[in-house]
């Protein structure tokens, strides 16, 4: 009877049969990706505060293109938390979208 002793089992003792070593061992490989989202994503994003009625701005076209950026920027951070947003899983107690 032909017989190999295994590296691994070298100090056992043990020989295994050459028949019952597998000629061609099948390895197997398997990816997950798994989409995480931070929980800032799902936060609501705050509404823009209304003036008031008797509200005044007094500004010179310095200020007001200074003014126009930063809202238009805040537009901007909002369009990409919603867009973002749609690429996560919902969040736990969240309605389905």
């Amino acid at each position: 009877m032909l017989a190999a002793t295994l590296s691994a089992c070298a100090g056992s003792g043990r020989e295994v049969p050459i028949a019952d070593v597998a000629p061609d061992p099948v390895v197997e490989v398997r990816r997950e990706t798994v989409i995480v989202c931070p929980a800032e994503i799902y936060a609501p994003i705050p509404t823009r505060a209304a003036p008031e009625a008797d509200a005044v701005v007094e500004t010179n076209p310095a200020g007001r293109r200074w003014l126009a950026g930063e809202l238009a920027r805040g537009d901007v951070v909002a369009g990409r938390l919603v867009d973002a947003r749609a690429q996560c899983p919902p969040a736990e107690g969240a309605p389905v979208r």
